[in-house]
């Protein structure tokens, strides 16, 4: 029986696929050269997932998880991320599994990419490089896990729904239905894109059915009826979640903005971090994904495949960008980032327009060789940055073993990382806290996800000790520069304040009533025990009372 020769990859299939290896690569080389991951939430989702892990323990530390925390597994849309995390930290420790969940989002972007444009053409698949720039990105280094999580499952929907040309057998509905739950599961705003994405694609297929000759019953059923059913679970959840009220708030007004759409274009939303000199390959990738949409308008022989696809994704890149142009940047005190989340989506949906009418070999592998290039360009740029983000955050996490397991924490931060921008721009000091309590087998009193009810852990009490060193009403005075905290309220149930960039903060905030007020606090009712390297960040521990010793046993008389 004659076997069938594989056909073996030109030369530029070659240069494409080398290409794209060597980019992902380059994006996961934070990874290896520093300690841990820099990210501005990533610490707090670590100490989630730790706090719901450890909160039965049988020791000092799991008796103050349990006095300062409880735990709520109600379906979310914002607990994958914490959930995987969960499942890697008995594998790879805490910051083991932070650096593996990040791997995964590389890895999972760029292959969730290549699944959506190989859905529309087999030979796009090198376009996936396009998702290499998003890796590294704005979004990523502020450590929106579950965003990303959300954004790979809605490619993958999309991946399944666009194959879909001729039906949809019991099977395929089942798995889009099972995506779109665990999409939902991610993130809300993924899942909102992949479910509009589906059911405008159902209908677009669905009316040129009709137009063809085939009766509007079969149409329906053969292209709408399946979809419309696999979208019902995750509507389902999406109603009970917003029923309690958690959901985002009806605040906001439109505000249409030309310059959000000169930061779409330029790239500098979605892909500038402020990190590093990233304007410039931000601009070349925007501008590469623009001359790739533009050439996919151009015409074909033979009639007009993907008619149906093209319709819709261009229905879909119109209506994402009116909606990015349109929204408020933020949906009271909680929901923020919407631009910036949005701004995500037109650059995938020009890949996938692009990937409908796929250029030459030479050109495909040329476009990627770029797309790697820019991407690439941006991940160096920030390694800089990066390196010095990684000395601070070192400084911070070798207190902790000065810090006895079961102490309630609170880092006091007086001023933003070196590499962070300023306002607007990840700062990876801002909730190093949680790591460091993590690594003392504490609490940390700025472990901001558990004020937030989207997320698996919370504060306990009436008020909580958060709620009384914080007097903030939405308990975001901790999270302020200077602090905006009562350390006389919490005098005696504080175990350790760590005080960070008190010395290099500007003349303003050092001296600022906050600030005064918590130095004099400490002064009289703290002893710093121990000082990083730089003086970056000190620690201080409670006096112990009269007849005691500093750790707590009775005193000479």
């Amino acid at each position: 029986m004659p076997t069938r020769s594989r056909r073996r990859p030109g030369a530029p299939g070659v240069v494409a696929g080398a290409a794209l290896a060597l980019g992902v690569v380059v994006q996961l080389l934070p990874l290896v050269l520093f300690p841990t991951v820099l990210s501005q939430d990533g610490p707090a989702h670590v100490a989630g997932a730790w706090v719901l892990l450890g909160h039965g323990a049988d020791d000092p530390t799991g008796a103050v998880l349990r006095e300062h925390y409880r735990t709520d597994l109600t379906p979310v849309p914002n607990m994958l991320a914490t959930l995987l995390l969960a499942g890697l930290l008995p594998l790879a420790g805490p910051d083991g599994a932070e650096k593996l969940l990040v791997a995964g989002l590389v890895l999972g972007l760029v292959a969730a990419l290549a699944c959506a444009v190989r859905a529309l053409d087999r030979r796009a698949w090198c376009l996936a490089a396009a998702a290499l720039p998003l890796a590294g990105s704005h979004l990523v280094a502020y450590g929106f896990y579950n965003f990303v999580l959300g954004v790979t499952g809605a490619l993958l929907v999309l991946a399944v729904a666009l194959r879909r040309r001729d039906g949809w057998p019991v099977a395929a509905a089942a798995g889009l239905a099972g995506l779109l739950v665990l999409t939902w599961s991610a993130h809300l705003l993924p899942w909102v894109f992949a479910a509009g994405g589906v059911l405008v694609l159902a209908a677009v297929r669905a009316g040129a059915a009709v137009r063809s000759g085939r009766p509007v019953a079969a149409a329906v059923r053969g292209h709408g009826l399946p979809v419309l059913l696999a979208v019902l679970p995750s509507a389902a959840l999406t109603a009970g979640y917003l029923a309690t009220g958690e959901g985002p708030p009806a605040e906001g007004e439109p505000t249409p903005s030309p310059e959000r759409l000169g930061e779409l274009l330029t790239g500098a939303r979605p892909l500038v971090t402020g990190w590093g000199d990233e304007r410039l390959p931000a601009l070349a990738t925007a501008a590469l994904l623009v001359v790739l949409a533009a050439a996919a308008l151009r015409r074909v022989r033979g009639g007009a495949p993907l008619r149906a696809e093209r319709v819709a994704l261009g229905l879909l890149l119109t209506g994402v960008t009116a909606v990015y142009w349109l929204t408020p940047d933020r949906l009271g005190e909680d929901f923020g980032f919407l631009a910036a989340r949005l701004a995500w989506f037109p650059p995938l949906l020009l890949v996938l327009w692009a990937a409908s009418r796929v250029p030459g070999p030479r050109v495909a592998a040329a476009a990627t060789v770029l797309l790697v290039a820019a991407g690439s360009a941006l991940a160096l740029s920030r390694l800089p940055a990066q390196a010095a983000a990684a000395g601070e955050v070192a400084e911070l996490l070798a207190l902790a073993e000065r810090i006895p397991p079961g102490s309630t924490v609170a880092v006091l931060q007086y001023d933003r990382s070196t590499a962070s921008a300023g306002p607007g721009s990840p700062d990876p000091l801002r909730h190093e806290s949680s790591r460091l309590a993590v690594r003392a087998g504490g609490v940390d009193l700025g472990h901001y996800e558990a004020v937030h009810d989207y997320f698996q852990v919370r504060f306990v009490g009436s008020p909580s000790l958060r709620g009384r060193l914080d007097p903030h009403p939405d308990l975001h005075g901790l999270e302020r520069i200077p602090p905006a905290v009562d350390l006389p309220a919490v005098r005696g149930d504080l175990d350790a304040v760590v005080v960070l960039g008190l010395q290099r903060a500007d003349a303003g905030v050092r001296g600022s009533a906050r600030a005064r007020a918590a130095t004099a606090e400490l002064a009289a009712h703290y002893s710093p025990v121990a000082t990083s390297p730089s003086g970056l960040a000190v620690l201080w521990r409670p006096d112990p009372p009269s007849g005691q010793t500093a750790r707590g046993g009775p005193g000479p008389a």
